[in-house]
């Protein structure tokens, strides 16, 4: 037995039950507050203090705390809460909360060894980073982590009784006290485990499952296998089994015999072009089971072998004209350019993964199911088609969730396969991906190869566009690269040609991924505007205003031409090995809502709650509805009981497309408005309140003799309010793409009037002999309209900056050439950048964007990311001469670029 002291109080465990410290935290003693990510040390989430010492409780055996003092999150709540998580509250150092008690812990150790040493001194952002270089935080928020450690460091809550935090939901995520899916621990709850296919491409001649059935322990065991009968990734879903623990499930999957008949395989793009390849991902003349790598939009399309050409509706315009002119002026003087760019695939990375918890009840043949979605509601219907059920007989609960980013917006296999197995084996059973399987199958953004050609007059008129964007989703389709690109610069008049071509793969499908096709589509048109501007020897600036027919971008222009740093830019590259420069980029996304969400609002003596089927993945979803109500009633948001992840609730929207805020603002205003005049007709003909009379103060109203609350109103009046609306259309005008997108594509979701629009202008130090480039400052520019609460806009802005980030330099997800196996299986392998990355970032917001739309603002977590890798990649240009043309830009690409260029 091991013995140890875990937040004062003391623990017996078997040191044979669990390998790791975390393991035996999070399962013997019920302290999930520890979260396990990586498995490998390498982001911190698991971090706790061993004798006072910041750990890896994830790397390290639980035997290692024997006679030990531990301290989890767990130790600081109620009235322990330290000044540390105060600073995290106010100063927004955190999102999807998933990551934020691994910092909090490593921070607090920090903290106490920077006050013995240096008292209240503020410590500088190096000093912050160098003690945070092995935590991870895919959401990006690590400017409100630098500021919430200096501002504790130097004494700012010390003092401090009670703070007004960023989020409504920052305590419980400050705390640990946050649930989420893998946190989830049922009475007789079981492990589910899934068996994946070993080869890239087979046809599965014979599986017997027999043998697992066999094993003691297990309780259910099922098959995965579609009709085909074929995998066609590696790691292809085939079988699952539930079983009393972890190493019964795994003994299980090793029992099951399969035989594979191995057919040719297609890993990689180039592979997918050739049309003498003898492999073909999608042989059936009917492919309705072909994945979809976009959010829901599906274009039709032609398919030769692997390639599928999309008919997509706005791209292209007189193709072959555009194919002429950009012949004629490759042969003339005309000014035009080719090139040809390339992206490696972009893993989600999410940090909870991919999971699941079912329990199926047969007498009320009713099934209840804990995940880790973006699409709560959304979720409960499918599970419903799915298994043949009612909607009423599904519950989906999702209270937390670790981080999206679009990879969870549809019903996954980890979902299908928790829910099948807890039906068969009568027990609760949970399905939780481990590092390997979510970086193998948990969702990335497309390869893709884009073709670009391009033709101007002269004067810098764009006479033709031409490109022809190849994308690999693996077994999936639809990118969105050249539906993006042709919704581009796209003035009246202007000969296009372009293709936006599906090369299928025997890889794991691909996802959406925040702005779905978004920066591929800005890291080849905004290289190739950049190109021309520098060969015309035109301003930039000038040449994407004579360009842009989107009107929200012209604010954005005036404001870039403003800045004192692009005003005093040079124009030459430097010989120096150390040399900046900057890059500019656009970037634009359409407005999109739900027109069918609903908001329910209820009011009394007891306080108000807000409720609606959405869920919060870190966007602020809670924190925008009690905003909401709490600027119609002036009260401070935290004083608004919110209530999302249950899809019993009223119907809300997926976290998706930048559609949440628009879909759920105006009907929560609106709905605490309704209340609010209820109360006020009622205290007029009850309490005989001269409403003329009152004003409105804090919280309350006021007459000529006294003071209210609103609670005190309400309990006077002894009434109990309830409010339920409805987003709605918006105009008449959009009611016809209305009813062609949510009618004729069965979505939720409506395409609003005009584009936000986005400009970033980055700043990047490079040093030419390692290859090493740092971007030590971003100015991001935005016309959405209202901005409804400038803490998260200003957060999701962070996050989007640091991800574009990470997509121009470091991440890509990798495949052996041969097999089609994945390289890049964790954290240490696949790097996302760490808070010594993230750059200082200015934000500006054009006024007046969108009046016509209800609240008058819209999303953003789409657009912000779009422009960020083609800024920077224009930005290494203006620094050094050469042309990144290809992302990540590795420093072995840098180097040897520089030297050819």
């Amino acid at each position: 037995m091991i013995k140890t002291t875990i937040n004062g109080t003391a623990y017996e465990f078997d040191e044979t039950q669990h390998e790791t410290a975390v393991e035996t935290i999070r399962q013997q003693c019920g302290l999930t507050g520890t979260k396990k990510v990586c498995g490998t040390g390498a982001c911190g989430a698991c971090t706790v203090l061993v004798d006072g010492v910041p750990m890896t409780s994830c790397v390290l055996p639980n035997t290692s705390l024997e006679a030990r003092d531990v301290t989890t999150i767990e130790q600081y709540r109620g009235d322990k809460l330290h000044p540390m998580q105060q600073a995290f509250m106010v100063h927004d150092g955190l999102q999807c909360g998933f990551c934020t008690p691994g910092f909090i812990v490593e921070s607090i150790a920090f903290f106490d060894q920077w006050r013995k040493e240096h008292g209240t001194q503020r410590p500088s952002k190096e000093q912050v980073a160098e003690a945070l270089a092995g935590h991870l935080c895919r959401c990006g928020a690590y400017l409100g982590i630098y500021e919430a450690v200096q501002s504790a460091c130097a004494g700012d809550f010390d003092e401090v009784q009670e703070v007004i935090p960023a989020r409504v939901d920052a305590l419980e995520k400050v705390t640990g006290e946050a649930r989420y899916t893998v946190d989830i621990q049922l009475k007789g709850q079981r492990v589910g485990k899934i068996l994946r296919s070993p080869h890239a491409h087979a046809h599965v001649k014979h599986l017997d499952l027999a043998p697992a059935r066999a094993i003691e322990g297990v309780t259910a065991v099922i098959d995965l296998l579609d009709a085909s009968r074929k995998v066609r990734f590696h790691g292809h879903e085939i079988a699952a089994v539930a079983a009393i623990d972890e190493r019964t499930a795994q003994k299980a999957l090793q029992a099951i015999q399969v035989a594979y008949e191995v057919l040719p395989a297609i890993t990689s793009l180039e592979a997918a072009r050739d049309p003498h390849h003898p492999a073909q991902v999608w042989p059936e003349k009917k492919k309705k089971q072909v994945p979809n790598a976009a959010e829901g939009l599906y274009f039709p399309g032609t398919w030769d072998k692997n390639l599928r050409n999309p008919k997509l509706p706005i791209a292209s315009k007189a193709p072959k004209n555009a194919r002429h002119l950009v012949e004629r002026a490759a042969n003339t003087a005309h000014p035009h350019l080719e090139m040809t760019l390339k992206n490696a695939a972009q893993s989600h990375t999410c940090l909870e993964p991919h999971c699941a918890v079912a329990r199926w009840n047969k007498n009320k043949d009713h099934v209840t199911v804990y995940a880790s979605t973006q699409a709560c509601d959304h979720l409960a219907h499918s599970i419903a088609e799915h298994f043949h059920l009612p909607v009423e007989h599904v519950t989906v609960h999702s209270a937390y969730v670790g981080g999206g980013f679009g990879s969870k917006l549809t019903l996954k296999m980890e979902t299908i396969a928790a829910v099948a197995l807890a039906k068969e084996s009568g027990a609760p059973v949970s399905v939780v991906l481990d590092r390997h399987e979510e970086m193998m199958v948990g969702g990335y953004r497309p390869a893709v190869l884009g073709e670009l050609a391009m033709s101007t007059s002269p004067q810098g008129d764009l006479e033709a566009l031409q490109v022809h964007a190849y994308a690999d989703s693996g077994i999936a389709v639809n990118s969105m690269v050249g539906f993006l690109i042709g919704s581009s610069y796209n003035r009246p008049g202007n000969p296009r040609d372009i293709l936006d071509i599906d090369t299928l793969t025997n890889t794991a499908p691909g996802s959406p991924f925040r702005g779905p096709g978004g920066p591929s589509a800005a890291w080849i048109l905004e290289q190739g505007v950049d190109q021309l501007a520098h060969d015309l020897q035109v301003d930039p600036i000038a040449l994407r205003r004579k360009w842009d027919h989107n009107p929200n971008s012209e604010p954005l222009y005036k404001w870039l031409e403003s800045l004192p740093v692009w005003q005093e830019r040079s124009t030459l590259p430097s010989e120096e090995r150390y040399t900046r420069g900057l890059g500019l980029a656009m970037g634009f996304w359409g407005y999109f809502y739900d027109p069918k969400a609903e908001i329910r609002l209820q009011a009394s003596a007891e306080g108000f709650t807000i409720r609606t089927a959405s869920q919060d993945m870190g966007n602020g979803t809670r924190t925008v509805l009690a905003k909401a109500v709490a600027e119609v009633f002036q009260l401070q948001p935290h004083e608004v009981h919110v209530i999302l992840g249950d899809s019993r609730e009223v119907h809300g929207p997926t976290s998706g497309g930048s559609r949440t805020t628009s879909s759920i603002w105006a009907p929560a205003y609106q709905a605490a408005q309704q209340i609010k005049a209820q109360i006020l007709q009622d205290a007029k003909r009850k309490r005989k309140l001269n409403l003329h009379a009152l004003t409105y103060i804090e919280g309350g109203v006021r007459d000529h003799h006294n003071s209210y609350t609103w609670l005190e109103l309400m309990g006077q009046l002894n009434e109990r309010y309830e409010a339920h609306t409805r987003r709605g259309y918006d105009r008449a005008i959009t009611e016809r793409i209305a009813y062609t997108v949510t009618q004729k594509l069965g979505l939720d979701i409506v395409i609003g009037q005009g584009n936000a629009a986005a400009a970033c202008l980055a700043e990047v130090e490079v040093d030419k002999l390692l290859g090493k480039i740092r971007i030590p400052r971003v100015w991001m520019g935005f016309n959405i309209g209202r901005v409804f609460v400038p803490a998260l806009a200003a957060s999701q802005i962070y996050g989007g900056v640091i991800q574009g980030i990470g997509y121009a330099l470091h991440e890509e997800k990798r495949l052996d050439p041969t097999t089609g196996r994945l390289l890049t299986t964790g954290l240490e392998d696949y790097r996302i950048p760490g808070i010594a990355e993230m750059p200082e970032i200015d934000i500006y917001y054009a006024p007046d964007g969108f009046p016509h739309a209800p609240g008058q603002g819209v999303g953003l977590a789409e657009v912000c990311t779009m422009p960020i890798a083609a800024s920077i990649a224009n930005a290494v240009f203006h620094a050094t001469g050469w042309r990144p043309l290809e992302s990540p830009i590795r420093p072995e690409r840098l180097v040897k670029g520089v030297q050819n260029a």
